[in-house]
């Protein structure tokens, strides 16, 4: 029943961060920005991924792409499927659902829709996919540490 659970929330972040992105695109102008506090929200096209890494090697980016999205297709599987971890499982499935989003998004345009981007940041534009790639980044070092604590103390 697990891998179910873990895999309709998979698909419902793939699902949320498609229709996010259609409805950015419709509404969003490119290159116009729009100022909330500490959020900047801009229609931004990154043929690349963080920073631009390999915009000018499209087929390799989408080849480590897929290779990435493999990787944590297993790892989410084991997880899941065989071990029954939950908490990994969940943090896999927020990796996964937004790995795919960004993927999908390479498959049909060419390159992914971002739109927005924290003040701090100095202009690195996100989207929903990359926050959920985040949190799935910050639960699995929170469970690291949590496990070296864990050796450590006792």
């Amino acid at each position: 029943m697990l891998i179910f659970g873990m895999g309709f929330l998979v698909f419902f972040i793939v699902v949320l961060d498609q229709w996010v992105k259609k409805r950015v695109r419709k509404t969003l102008e490119q290159q116009k920005k729009v100022e909330k506090g500490p959020i900047t929200l801009s229609l931004v096209y990154n043929k690349g991924a963080f920073r631009g890494f390999l915009k000018n090697n499209p087929i390799g980016l989408m080849l480590l792409h897929t290779a990435s999205i493999c990787v944590v297709v297993v790892a989410w599987w084991i997880s899941v499927g065989v071990k029954k971890e939950r908490g990994t499982g969940l943090v896999l499935s927020l990796m996964l659902g937004g790995a795919i989003g960004n993927w999908i998004d390479r498959i049909r345009f060419g390159q992914v829709t971002d739109f927005f981007a924290v003040k701090w940041t100095k202009n690195v534009y996100y989207n929903i996919a990359d926050g959920f790639i985040f949190l799935g980044g910050l639960g699995i070092l929170f469970a690291e540490v949590k496990r070296y604590i864990g050796k450590f103390m006792g």
